[in-house]
C-alpha cells in the first residue's frame, strides 16, 4: 500500500481535477512523459472529463505562452522547473513532476522532491501522476503498470531492480494482477525478436562487435552451442531452455568483460523484469522494457499522441503505427552509433564531448550518449556531454553521468539549471542526466562553464 504521508498533496490535486472540466493535458515527450499522460488521460476519461493532449519536447516560454489561459491545465513529468513562468501566464493549473524543483511548494504542485523522494531514482513522472489517479479513484490501481513503464523508461531500474517509492507502486501492480515480476535477462526483445536480431539490435547495453553485426551474432551463438532455430521456427530468447538461457547470459557477461564494458552495467544485465499479464505473449507491450522503448520511439520521432493512445489502451491503428515508428527509432540509433564509432569522441579535461551537430537527431542524442557509457566506449571517470541541433537551429546539450560520479558530488541537473539562469536559456534535469537548449553562439562558452562546474562539484 502507498503510505498516507505522501498522499495529502495528491489528494489536493485530485480535488482540483474533480471540480473542473475541459482540461489541457501537457506532458513531456519521452517514455515517462507519455506514460504519465496515459495514466492521467485514462483517469480523466473514466471520470467523464473532457481534455485535449499537448505533449511537448520542452516547456519554454514560447510553449507556455501558447497554452490557453482560460482552461485548467495539468502538467505531468514537467513544470517544476518553470513554475514562476507558469504562474505568470496561467491562473488554473497543477503540476505533477519528479524533476528538480524551482523552489515553489504550493498546493497545486506535486513533486517528488517536495515529499522527500529522489526523483532521479525512486519515482518517475508517471509515478507522480499515478498517485493522483489513485486519489481520483481506487479503480485506477490498474494504471500502476503504466507508472512502472515510466520508471523503466527513465532508467530507474538501472541497478537491476526498481527501488524506493517505485517498489510501492510495483506492489500495487502485483496486487492488482497487472504485472508479474521475475529475474531474467534485461535486454529489449525477449518476447519478440529472433535470437540473432535480439543480439544484433541490442543497444542498452551495446555490445561492441556484436550489436549491429549479424554475422558476428550468429557465430557467437554457435560458439555457445545455442540454436537459432528448432525445425522451421526461429527461436526467441523466451523459447530457450533454462540451461541455454544461462549459457547465453554467461557468454554475454564474459564477452562484455573482455571488451572492457563497465562491470556494473554487465551485472545489471540480469535483474528484475516486469511483464503485463494481459498483453499478448509476442507483443511489444508484454515486457515493460519493450513497452517503454516503444513509447520512447514515438516521442523521439514526433508521434507523441500515438504513444499516448497506446498507453491509454489502443491496440489497433495506433499500436500498428507505433511499431513502424519503433523500427525507425532502432535504425536511427544504429546509424548514430556507427557514426560515433567511426568518428570518435573528444576527451576534455572534465568531460567527454560527443559533437553530433547536424549528424545525430536532437531527440535521440541523449539516448546515444547513455548507450556509449554502458558500451565501454568511454571511461566512466567523467560525464559525457553531447550536442545536436534542433529543428529551430538551436543546440541541444545533453549530459549523462553515473552513480559513482554522483557519489563524488556531481549534479548535472543543478549545474545545467544554474548555467541556464546565467545564460538566459532553458534547461535542467536530474543529478545523473540533464539537458539544455542554447543558441549556437553560446556553444563554446557553455561548454567551458560546464567544464569548470564539473571540476568544482567533484573536486
Amino acid at each position: 500500500m502507498i503510505e498516507s504521508k505522501y498522499l495529502a498533496r495528491a489528494r489536493e490535486i485530485a480535488e482540483f481535477i474533480k471540480e473542473r472540466d475541459n482540461f489541457v493535458l501537457v506532458s513531456h515527450y519521452d517514455a515517462d512523459g507519455l506514460s504519465a499522460a496515459g495514466i492521467m488521460g485514462q483517469a480523466l476519461k473514466r471520470l467523464g472529463k473532457n481534455f485535449s493532449l499537448n505533449p511537448v519536447k520542452k516547456l519554454d516560454q514560447d510553449t507556455i505562452s501558447e497554452l490557453p489561459s482560460d482552461s485548467p491545465v495539468i502538467f505531468v513529468d514537467l513544470g517544476s522547473g518553470q513554475f514562476s513562468q507558469l504562474q505568470a501566464h496561467l491562473t488554473d493549473f497543477v503540476v505533477c513532476d519528479h524533476h528538480e524543483v524551482e523552489g515553489f511548494d504550493l498546493p497545486n504542485h506535486l513533486n517528488a522532491h517536495l515529499i522527500g523522494l529522489d526523483g532521479a531514482r525512486e519515482v518517475s513522472g508517471a509515478g507522480m501522476a499515478y498517485l493522483v489517479a489513485r486519489e481520483l479513484s481506487n479503480a485506477n490501481r490498474d494504471l500502476s503498470g503504466l507508472a512502472i513503464v515510466g520508471a523503466v523508461g527513465d532508467m530507474q531500474d538501472s541497478s537491476g531492480e526498481l527501488i524506493g517509492f517505485n517498489r510501492k507502486i510495483l506492489e500495487d501492480a502485483v496486487i492488482a494482477d497487472v504485472l508479474s515480476v521475475k529475474k531474467d535477462i534485461r535486454l529489449f526483445g525477449r518476447h519478440t525478436r529472433p535470437l540473432v536480431q535480439f543480439l544484433n539490435y541490442s543497444s542498452e547495453p551495446f555490445f561492441l562487435g556484436l550489436s549491429g553485426n549479424e554475422e558476428a551474432c550468429v557465430r557467437f551463438l554457435s560458439d555457445l552451442g545455442i540454436p537459432i532455430k528448432r525445425g522451421d521456427e526461429w527461436l526467441r530468447y523466451v523459447d530457450l531452455t533454462e540451461e541455454e538461457k544461462k549459457r547465453l547470459i554467461t557468454g554475454l557477461y564474459v564477452y562484455g568483460l573482455n571488451i572492457g564494458m563497465d562491470e556494473k552495467a554487465l551485472r545489471a544485465l540480469v535483474g528484475e523484469v516486469y511483464e503485463f499479464k494481459n498483453e499478448e505473449e509476442k507483443s511489444y507491450l508484454r515486457d515493460v522494457k519493450d513497452f517503454a522503448t516503444l513509447l520512447n520511439a514515438c516521442g523521439r520521432h514526433g508521434e507523441m499522441e500515438t504513444g499516448i493512445m497506446v498507453a491509454m489502451g489502443d491496440r489497433g491503428k495506433h499500436y500498428k503505427k507505433a511499431l513502424n515508428v519503433l523500427q525507425k527509432h532502432r535504425q536511427a540509433i544504429h546509424d548514430a552509433l556507427e557514426w560515433v564509432y567511426e568518428n570518435g569522441i573528444e576527451e576534455r579535461k572534465n568531460f567527454y564531448l560527443l559533437d553530433g551537430i547536424d549528424v545525430i537527431k536532437d531527440t535521440i542524442i541523449g539516448v546515444v550518449a547513455g548507450i556509449l557509457y554502458n558500451a565501454g566506449f568511454v571511461k566512466r571517470d567523467k560525464p559525457i556531454i553531447a550536442l545536436a541541433r534542433d529543428e529551430g537551429g538551436n543546440i541541444k546539450v545533453s549530459g549523462r553521468a553515473n552513480g559513482s560520479l554522483i557519489e563524488r558530488g556531481l549534479d548535472l541537473g543543478k549545474l545545467f539549471s544554474e548555467l541556464c539562469k546565467e545564460f538566459g536559456c532553458e534547461g535542467g534535469g536530474h543529478n545523473i542526466a540533464a539537458g539544455a537548449t542554447i543558441t549556437p553562439d553560446l556553444r563554446d562558452k557553455f561548454l567551458d562553464k560546464i567544464d569548470i562546474g564539473i571540476r568544482k562539484q567533484v573536486s
